[in-house]
């Protein structure tokens, strides 16, 4: 089977697996052809995608770790508020995942945006649960840090929904209202005798950043109750990926650049890296665009490469690209029906919503500067990131960047010469900032001449940084 994203669902296709609505019924069963009705249907109550059975994806078998129907009755436990059944289904999940063969997510969810804060609770306990066992927790740990993820965004019950489901800019005072919902959480849970303190610590605090600029109490990460850490990365990560009434979905990759580029800042460095040996930034079943423009779905993931999966392409023929010897130019660029690059909005009731978020692509061979500048930016702009001068010329075929941050001394083709076949081949003007550790005259007049808009000497600070762009860009002080 494979997905589908719902605008590319025909009429006619068959459904590989059960759909289910918010109440746990089940909506459409695996074998169902889809008419032009269902599928608008589909679309009206928000869901993504579908999985289809057809002859060209019959042999990728998608296995959930936990059933759909224990992520259903997990999501009913929430939706009646019913605490005791939720402490039982969160005994079940921590079973279900400790008896998997494997420890890898290659599902993607069908959350609709009538069920999507529960859903999104059960995606986000599992996540979670997953990353517990990695740091190492027994039966019991676990137990409690699924309960607590599970819990995390209760308080958004008590919020009303035209604000939480709120397409435009969120004002001054729903921004308030919606940063409460940590503690209405906690406070939903702080009568209960029976469950434990550092499951309500764990949803106090999953707002909670790394450098104390978090919600509700702003604590530093040596404060912070480790549950929260782990329900923070995992809560992050499927809020990204998930597609809402107010913002697209991020693909599952860029998701993932994101949690990197906010260790230390935002994440628990240890707590990403152990996330990263589980997550799966290909799932099998998705549809995928390859760098020389075929179409392709994912076969099988490599858990010591998860960038480099196995594909399908239409014509039946298989390619493993980890197999540089034949499929070394070929990479994955896009996944099918996900935003084209990572979506700040994460914290987008902090920041407020469909404000202008400038775009900067950065180009680096580097990938420790790449994370470095994205670990900078990432919480204001829109970072994509490319390791090539190549890779950078490529990715404007196909979309243009407010700004451009440009390294010098790259292999094959160093930033001056990619930045002057930009100027060549894409007409419309694109400033240029060269960010490298040469500072000899000669190379300053050349990034000079081609009209670059500044030159910045690695190593750099942060706030020159980004008073350097914020001058480019000719942003204003809010």
């Amino acid at each position: 089977m494979r997905y589908v994203i719902m605008d590319d669902v025909q009429p006619g296709m068959i459904l590989g697996r059960d759909i289910y609505d918010f109440t746990a019924r089940t909506l459409l069963s695996e074998g169902k052809e889809l008419s032009q009705e269902l599928i608008r249907k589909l679309k009206e109550r928000g869901y993504p995608g579908a999985y289809i059975d057809d002859d060209w994806s019959r042999d990728i078998h998608v296995e959930e770790i936990i059933s759909m129907e224990l992520r259903t009755n997990a999501a009913m436990s929430l939706r009646d508020l019913d605490m005791d059944a939720t402490m039982d289904v969160s005994g079940k999940i921590v079973e279900q995942i400790s008896q998997a063969k494997v420890l890898s997510l290659d599902i993607m969810d069908l959350k609709s945006y009538d069920d999507y804060i529960y859903r999104h609770s059960v995606n986000v306990a599992v996540l979670s649960t997953i990353i517990g066992m990695g740091v190492g927790y027994d039966t019991a740990e676990l137990k409690d840090l699924c309960l607590s993820a599970m819990c995390h965004d209760l308080g958004k019950i008590l919020i009303d929904q035209r604000i939480l489901n709120k397409p435009g800019k969120l004002n001054a005072m729903e921004n308030e209202v919606v940063r409460r919902h940590p503690q209405l959480s906690y406070d939903m849970l702080y009568d209960r005798w029976n469950i434990p303190a550092r499951v309500k610590a764990g949803v106090l605090c999953h707002h909670e950043n790394e450098d104390g600029s978090g919600y509700p109490n702003g604590l530093p990460g040596d404060k912070i109750h480790p549950f929260a850490k782990i329900i923070h990365v995992a809560d992050v990560y499927d809020a990204l990926s998930s597609k809402r009434p107010y913002k697209e979905a991020c693909s599952y990759s860029e998701s993932f650049e994101y949690l990197m580029g906010g260790c230390g800042t935002l994440f628990d460095q240890k707590i990403v890296e152990i996330f990263a040996n589980y997550v799966t930034i290909y799932p099998k079943g998705m549809m995928v665009e390859l760098s020389d423009g075929q179409q392709a779905v994912v076969m099988e993931n490599n858990k010591n490469d998860r960038v480099r999966p196995k594909v399908k392409l239409l014509d039946g023929q298989v390619l493993d690209l980890r197999d540089t010897a034949k499929n070394r130019n070929i990479t994955i660029v896009k996944q099918s029906g996900t935003h084209a690059m990572v979506a700040d909005e994460i914290e987008e009731n902090e920041k407020g919503r469909n404000q202008k978020i400038y775009h900067i692509l950065a180009v680096d061979d580097m990938v420790s500067s790449l994370q470095q500048i994205k670990g900078i930016l990432a919480g204001k702009y829109k970072i994509s990131m490319v390791k090539s001068g190549q890779q950078a010329l490529e990715f404007l075929k196909k979309k243009k960047p407010d700004l451009i941050l440009m390294d010098v001394a790259m292999p094959d083709k160093n930033g001056i010469e990619t930045v002057k076949e930009i100027r060549e081949r894409f007409p419309e003007h694109i400033p240029v900032i060269f960010v490298s550790a040469l500072h000899d005259i000669q190379t300053v007049l050349e990034c000079r001449n081609i009209q670059a808009e500044d030159y910045i000497l690695k190593p750099f600070e942060p706030s020159y940084l980004k008073e350097r762009i914020k001058s480019v860009l000719g942003e204003e002080d809010v």
